[in-house]
Formats: C-alpha cells, structure tokens, sequence
C-alpha cells in the first residue's frame, strides 16, 4: 500500500496549485474591472439607477477576488511549529468573508428596492421616460453583463471543484450573484423602452425585481457560509465519510472492535480522524503499534467515491481487549 504522505510534514508551498487559483481570480479581476466601468458609464448615461447599483455590486466582487488572491498565500502554506495542523482554516475565514459580503449586498439592495418602493406607492408617477440611443446602450450592458458572469461563474465553479477550493467556490457564487443582480436592469429598461412606446410607466418593476434578487443574494450567503461555519465550530466531517471509515475497520486484521470515532474539517475537503481501537491484549506493544499504523495508513489512502473529503491526519488510541472469538 502506498502510504500518503503526513498532513504534519514541513513541506514547500504547491506553487503549482497557488498559480492555478491566482490565474482564476485574476480573470474575475478583469471582468468586473471592465463591467463595473460599463455599468458605471451606462448607468450614467441610460440613466439607471439599478444600473448603477449593480455596478456596486461588481465592485464587491472585484474584493472578494482580491480577498482570493491575497488568502491563497497564506492557506496553502504548509504546517509549521504554530500552526501543527496547517492553515487550511484560513481559507474556510476567506469563504466566510465572501458569504459575509454576499448577505450585505442583498441587504443593502433590499433596503434601497424597500425604499424605492414606497416612493412609488406614495409619490405620483413622473410619467413613462423617453427611450433614447443611451436606453439601448444600457440595456446591452446589463445583458452582457449577464452572459459574462454566467460563464465566469461556470469556469470558476469547475476550477473550484479541480482544485478543491471552497473559497473559489464561493467566489464563484459571488459570480453568479452579480449576473442575477443584473437581471433587474433588464427588466427596467426594457419594461420602460415598452411602456414609453405605450405611453405607460412601468419603472416600478425595479425596486421588485431589486427584492427578488436581494432574497437570492442572501440564500446563497447561507448556502456558502454553513459549510464554512460547520468547519470552524468543529462539525463532524460527515455520515457518508464516518460511514467509509467504520467499513474500513470492520476490514482490518487486528480490530477487534473500535470506539469514540470523531471527525472534524481541517480545512477545504481536509478531514482529521481521532478513534480508540481494541486489540488482543495479549500482543506485545509492537504488535498492537502494527496494527494501528495499518488503521492509519488504510484511513489516509481511504477516498470515497462522489466524496471530495480527504482524509489528511489520523490520531488512534490502542486499548486492549479480549482475545477474539473463534
């Protein structure tokens, strides 16, 4: 058997897979650079509003890529005197950061849609707006902005997922965020442009559009924060894992049986096993120290199929036990 090489071991930075995540986050860099100066000119022009808050949103996202890019330095780095188990943790903080950004932007654009809403029930109606070549060019924007961020979101999810990277994930999610925050200028600008045609004003659209997209925002917040949050409270890594290992012992000569099985996330897809096992009790020491570093090393090698979890570290406390029954 191959034996996997220690989660402990003092070895370099994969510089490699450190390359691999800069180059995915540079490319989100570019993106929303030029969209959050499209957005910005367009919303300006077309006059837009939503527009121009989206093109506050892309600037969020243009953080957590730099949140990305900054982070990986440091939650590659290998362990070390102070830090035993590694700093893969590190990179469960930048998803929690990212998710954390995600909930503020739904709620900053619920609040200001809320606001916009009660001007519309409240105020009289200004009347349909006159459609103009800076309406089309803000709704090309918008629509652009869309197909970009979708196909951004896509490439980073797959890089994310080649590279086991929970925070290029989430950045990805921020992705798709911004091309469902843009969703809402669509629908302005066009129901206007129609409603101008017709003489009617259709711009209250925008504040609820605005909300349904807020709601999206922070529901993906959650869906990329409990994972990071089960890492940091020490959750257990998983059924389907704690499954695969109890399958595993039943299979190993020596175990007569095992108990106090836990598990806990060391990181992105790093797991960390503690278990006792019982031995025949009439092994020498060196023979029940065989036995469990056979344990080890069938847990380190252990990869479950559909599971990205890794198990990286295994701690194992021998008892003895009876003699096994014949």
């Amino acid at each position: 058997m191959k034996i996997p090489p220690r989660f402990n071991d003092i070895r370099p930075l994969d510089q490699t897979l450190i390359r691999s995540i800069s180059r995915v986050a540079w490319a989100g860099v570019w993106v929303n650079l030029v969209l959050i100066a499209a957005k910005g000119l367009g919303g300006w022009w077309g006059g837009s509003r939503t527009l121009m808050a989206d093109a506050v949103h892309s600037l969020s996202d243009l953080v957590t890529d730099a949140v990305v890019l900054v982070g990986a330095h440091y939650w590659m780095a290998p362990a070390d005197a102070e830090h035993p188990y590694g700093h893969g943790k590190i990179e469960t903080l930048v998803t929690l950061v990212i998710a954390l950004v995600l909930a503020l932007v739904g709620i900053f654009l619920a609040c200001g849609a809320l606001q916009a809403l009660s001007r519309v029930a409240f105020e009289p109606s200004a009347g349909p707006r006159a459609v103009t070549p800076a309406t089309w060019a803000a709704l090309a924007v918008a629509l652009v902005s869309i197909a970009a961020k979708e196909i951004l979101y896509r490439w980073t999810t797959s890089w994310g997922a080649a590279l086991k990277s929970s925070a290029l994930v989430a950045n990805a999610w921020h992705h798709r965020s911004d091309a469902l925050s843009s969703i809402p200028p669509v629908i302005t600008i066009g129901a206007g442009a129609a409603g101008a045609f017709r003489g009617r004003d259709f711009w209250f659209l925008d504040p609820v559009g605005t909300v349904v997209v807020a709601v999206m925002l922070i529901a993906a917040a959650w869906k990329v924060a409990r994972p990071a949050l089960a890492t940091l409270l020490d959750a257990s890594a998983g059924r389907k894992l704690n499954a695969a290992i109890r399958k595993t012992m039943a299979a190993t000569p020596g175990v007569l049986s095992w108990h106090k099985l836990r598990t806990r996330f060391l990181g992105s897809y790093a797991a960390e096993v503690n278990l006792h096992i019982l031995v025949d009790g009439r092994l020498t020491v060196a023979d029940g120290h065989r036995i469990a570093a056979d344990v080890k090393y069938r847990l380190l090698a252990l990869a479950v199929p559909g599971l990205a979890t890794r198990i990286v570290d295994v701690l194992i406390h021998v008892e003895p036990g009876g003699p096994p029954s014949r």
